[in-house]
C-alpha cells in the first residue's frame, strides 16, 4: 500500500511513528509544510521538515516536538552574550542541518534536493518531500501589522490578535513534481493532525495539488487536530476563529470538505454535524501519547478504508 501523508512539524509526526510500525518504509512519502522557512544568517531554516527528519531519525525532542534531544545550545547563548537579537532558540546540532540545508540551496540544489540528501544523511527511510520548490510564507495579519509564523508563535508567543492568515506567493508556487507523482498514485492520503490553517493549508492551496485532489477524494481522510475546542497541538483555534470556522472538528472538517471522503475525531466528539455536510465520520482515541496510542491509530486510519470500501 502507497501512502502519503500530508505533515507540519506537530502532530503528524506522532501518527508517522504509528504508521511505521504497519508499513514498509518505501511505502510512505511524507509532503510537509515548507511555508514557514526561511532564511537565517546561519543557513536556512525548514522546521517542519526537519521535525519529520528527526523524527525518523529518532532524535525529535518529544517534548516540544521540535529540535534534537538533548542538543546543546552554546552557539545560541553566545550569540545572545555578544548582542545578537536570535529569537529562535536553536540548538548547535539542529544549526547544522540548517547550515548544509543553506550551503546545498547555495550551491545550486533544489529543496527537493537538499532535503533528499539530508535525509540520507539522517539515515531516513521513508520518502520526504518538501510540499514545493518555491518560497512561500505563512503571513499572520495582526491589528498591529504582518508576522511570519515564527514571529507570531516565538517571538509574540502567539498572543496577538488574528484578523486573517494569507500565503504569501501561493499564487506562483507549484507543488514538487515529485510531491504530485506520490498523490496520484497513492493508495490512501492521509492529511494528519497538524495546525489545519498554517501547516497544511499552504501543502492544499498549491494549484497543482488542487488539481489532484479534487479527483481523489475517495482515497483522502483526515485526522482532527481537535479535541472539542481545544487544540492537541498548538494554538490552531486563533487561526480557525479568523477564517471565521468554529474551533471545532466541525469546524476542521468544514475547512477540508472539498477534499476529504472521511474524517476521524475523538472519542468524546459528536459526529452528526460533520456526517450533515457529507463527510464519513469515524470515532476513537486520537491522543496520541505511547506509541501503542499512535499505531492503533494508525491501524485505525487503514480499518475506515475496509469500512467505506
Amino acid at each position: 500500500m502507497n501512502v502519503v501523508l500530508f505533515s507540519g512539524g506537530t502532530g503528524t509526526p506522532k501518527l508517522l511513528q504509528g504508521l511505521v510500525q504497519l508499513l514498509k518504509l518505501e511505502d510512505i512519502t511524507v509532503v510537509v509544510n515548507t511555508a514557514e522557512d526561511m532564511w537565517l544568517p546561519h543557513g536556512y531554516f525548514s522546521p517542519d521538515i526537519d521535525s519529520v527528519l528527526y523524527t525518523m531519525a529518532g532524535l525529535i525532542d518529544e517534548k516540544v516536538w521540535y529540535g534534537i534531544k538533548e542538543d546543546s545550545f552554546s552557539t545560541h547563548n553566545q550569540l545572545l552574550s555578544i548582542g545578537s537579537d536570535e529569537f529562535l532558540n536553536i540548538g548547535d546540532r539542529d544549526r547544522a542541518t540548517h547550515i548544509l540545508r543553506g550551503k546545498l540551496l547555495k550551491d545550486g540544489n533544489t529543496l527537493e534536493e537538499a532535503t533528499e540528501l539530508i535525509a540520507s544523511g539522517y539515515g531516513v527511510g521513508i520518502n520526504v518531500l518538501p510540499m514545493s520548490n518555491n518560497r512561500v510564507e505563512t503571513v499572520i495579519v495582526t491589528p498591529d501589522g504582518e508576522l511570519n509564523l515564527q514571529e507570531f508563535l516565538v517571538l509574540n508567543k502567539a498572543m496577538p490578535e488574528v484578523k486573517t492568515v494569507y500565503y504569501r506567493n501561493i499564487e506562483r508556487a507549484s507543488a514538487c513534481k515529485a510531491a504530485v507523482k506520490a498523490v496520484k498514485k497513492a493508495d490512501l492520503i492521509i492529511i494528519g493532525p497538524s495546525n489545519p490553517v498554517t501547516s497544511i493549508g499552504p501543502i492544499i492551496s498549491l494549484q497543482n495539488i488542487k488539481e489532484v485532489l479534487k479527483d481523489r477524494k475517495e482515497k483522502i481522510i483526515a485526522v482532527s487536530p481537535l479535541v472539542g475546542s481545544s487544540p492537541v497541538s498548538g494554538p490552531a483555534d486563533k487561526f480557525m476563529k479568523a477564517l471565521n470556522l468554529p474551533s471545532t472538528p466541525e469546524g476542521v472538517a468544514r475547512y477540508y470538505k472539498n477534499i476529504i471522503s472521511r474524517f476521524i475525531i475523538h472519542i468524546t466528539d459528536k459526529p452528526a454535524d460533520i456526517e450533515k455536510i457529507g463527510i464519513k465520520t469515524y470515532r476513537t482515541n486520537i491522543i496520541m501519547r505511547s506509541l501503542e496510542d499512535k499505531k492503533k491509530l494508525a491501524d485505525f486510519i487503514f480499518s475506515t478504508g475496509e469500512k467505506n470500501a
